[in-house]
C-alpha cells in the first residue's frame, strides 16, 4: 500500500508498528492517487472506508475572495465528532482487541412474530439477507483502519462541544420565488457565473437558471445576503420539483445521477425537519431526459421495505433503469464502533443505495471505460452530526463511469467539485458557518 503523506510503500505487516500519532497521517488508498480520491482511505473486495470530511476539504484547499484574497477552507471537524455509539449494544465487544464488532449472534428477547406487522416482517427478512455481509465486511475494513491509525481509541473522552447549526431559509425562499417567477416565459440565461463581488452577485437569479463557479479554485460569494463557499467548477440550481425547467433547458445530459429523495416517514412528519415527497411524485422527475446513454443512476433509500420495493418494481422500470446493485452505507464512530447495534429492531447502522444503469438503445454499446458495477459493496464512514448530510460518492463511483463524466446530484444540500447540484436547500452546507478559514500564500 502507498502512504499518501510521504509516498513510501508500506507492507501490510508494518501497519501495526506505526505509532498511533504518526499513523493518523498515513491515509492509505489502494485505488488511485487523484486528489479527490483522498477520501478513500482503504478498499478491499467488500468495499471502502471513507473520510467524508477529507473529501469536502479537498475542494477547498485553494479558495479566493475579493476581500480576503487567497485562503484555505476546512469543514469543521467537530461535525464529525462521533465518539461513541448512539445506542450501545450489549453484544458489542468490550475488549481492547482489534475486532470492534462481536461476530457471535446472541439471543435477544423479541416480540412474538405474530405481533410484527408486514413491514417489520419484510425488514427482518431483508436484514437477514445482508447481515453476514455487513458483519464480515465491516470488521475487515475497520481492523485495517485501526492498524493504519485512522480509527483509534486515543480520543478525548469528554463530550464534544455542541455545534451551532445555521438556520437554513432556502426552502422558504424557493416557495416565495415560485409566486414571483413564470418559468415557462422566463428570459433567464441558461447559465450565469458568480463574480465574487457582493454588489454584482446580488442581481443573480438563483431560481431561474443554473449558477456556476467556473474557476479551478473555490470561491467565496455573497448570495441573498449570506456568505457561501462554492467548490471549483460546480453548478447549482436552487428550486423544488415544480421548477426543474432550468435544469432541462440547459441541455446537459449526465453520465451519473445521484438522488437523495426526502422520503416520507413518521419521524419526518413529527419533527417537521423538512418537507417530504410522496413516492408517486418521484416518477415525475425528468431523469430519463437528463440522462446520457448508459447513465448510472444511484438512489439513497431508507430501510423501509416499501420504499425499496417502490424503486425496484416501479420507479426504476418507469425510468427505464435496470437495477444492478445494492450497496450499504455503514455508519461508525471514530473508534470504529457501529452507531447502532447491528441487530437493533428499531434503527440499523446502515442505509441502502440502489444502483442501476439506464437501459441502452439497441444500436448503442457499452463504452470501454465503464466497469461492471459490483452487486454488493459496503461504504463505511463516520457520519456527520448534521441531518441528512451523506458522504460524497464521487471517489467510489469513479471506476464505473467515463473519465470526463458529467455528474448530477438531485435533492442535494451541498455542492461537489465538477458536479451540477439541484435542490431547494442546495447551498445549505456551503454556508460559511460550517467552515473555518486560514490565510495561505497564492500558488504560483
Amino acid at each position: 500500500m502507498l502512504c499518501v503523506k510521504c509516498g513510501s510503500w508500506i507492507q501490510i505487516g508494518d501497519l501495526k508498528t506505526i505509532s498511533a500519532l504518526h499513523a493518523r497521517f498515513y491515509f492509505i488508498s489502494i485505488l488511485c492517487c487523484s486528489s479527490y480520491q483522498m477520501s478513500v482511505l482503504l478498499s478491499d473486495d467488500r468495499g471502502w472506508l471513507l473520510d467524508a470530511c477529507a473529501f469536502i476539504n479537498e475542494g477547498f484547499r485553494r479558495c479566493y475572495s475579493v476581500n480576503k484574497g487567497h485562503f484555505r477552507c476546512c469543514f469543521k471537524k467537530q461535525y464529525f465528532d462521533i465518539l461513541k455509539p448512539h445506542i450501545v449494544s450489549s453484544s458489542m465487544c468490550q475488549t481492547t482487541g482489534d475486532a470492534r464488532i462481536d461476530l457471535k449472534t446472541r439471543k435477544k428477547r423479541k416480540r412474538k412474530r405474530s405481533e410484527l406487522n408486514q413491514g417489520e416482517l419484510d425488514a427482518e427478512e431483508y436484514h437477514k439477507k445482508v447481515r453476514l455481509f455487513v458483519l464480515e465486511g465491516t470488521q475487515s475494513l475497520l481492523e485495517t483502519g485501526h492498524h493504519c491509525g485512522y480509527l483509534t481509541e486515543d480520543l478525548l473522552t469528554v463530550p464534544p462541544k455542541q455545534m451551532s447549526v445555521h438556520e437554513c431559509q432556502l426552502a422558504a425562499l424557493c416557495d416565495m420565488a415560485k409566486q414571483m417567477l413564470e418559468m415557462e416565459n422566463s428570459d433567464a440565461p441558461l447559465v450565469q457565473t458568480v463574480n465574487g463581488h457582493a454588489d454584482m452577485d446580488a442581481h443573480l437569479d438563483l431560481f431561474s437558471c443554473l449558477t456556476e463557479n467556473p474557476d479551478d479554485i473555490a470561491r467565496e460569494v455573497t448570495l441573498m445576503g449570506e456568505t457561501y463557499f462554492l467548490p471549483p467548477q460546480s453548478r447549482f440550481l436552487l428550486s423544488d420539483v415544480t421548477c426543474l425547467q432550468p435544469l432541462i433547458r440547459s441541455g446537459d445530459k449526465y453520465d451519473l445521477i445521484v438522488l437523495d429523495p426526502p422520503w416520507e416517514n413518521k419521524s419526518v412528519k413529527r419533527s417537521s425537519r423538512y418537507s417530504f415527497l410522496p413516492s408517486s411524485q418521484l416518477k415525475q422527475l425528468p431523469v430519463p431526459g437528463l440522462s446520457a446513454a448508459g447513465c448510472v443512476v444511484v438512489t439513497w433509500v431508507t430501510n423501509r421495505p416499501r420504499h425499496l420495493r417502490f424503486i425496484k418494481e416501479e420507479l426504476y422500470p418507469h425510468w427505464g433503469v435496470k437495477l444492478l446493485a445494492e450497496w450499504l452505507w455503514v455508519k461508525v464512530t471514530q473508534k470504529g464502533e457501529v452507531v447502532f447495534p447491528l441487530d437493533s429492531p428499531h434503527k440499523k447502522p446502515y442505509e441502502v443505495l440502489l444502483l442501476g444503469r439506464l437501459c441502452a438503445n439497441s444500436d448503442s454499446t457499452t463504452r470501454p471505460q465503464e466497469c461492471e458495477i459490483p452487486e454488493q459493496r459496503l461504504i463505511i464512514s463516520v457520519p456527520s452530526t448534521l441531518h441528512s448530510q451523506k458522504p460524497a460518492l464521487s471517489a467510489v463511483l469513479k471506476p464505473y463511469i467515463k473519465s470526463n463524466a458529467k455528474c448530477l446530484e438531485m435533492f442535494a444540500r451541498s455542492l461537489q467539485p465538477g458536479w451540477t447540484s439541484w435542490g431547494n436547500e442546495v447551498l445549505k452546507f456551503q454556508h460559511h458557518s460550517y467552515f473555518t478559514t486560514e490565510s495561505v500564500e497564492c500558488d504560483t
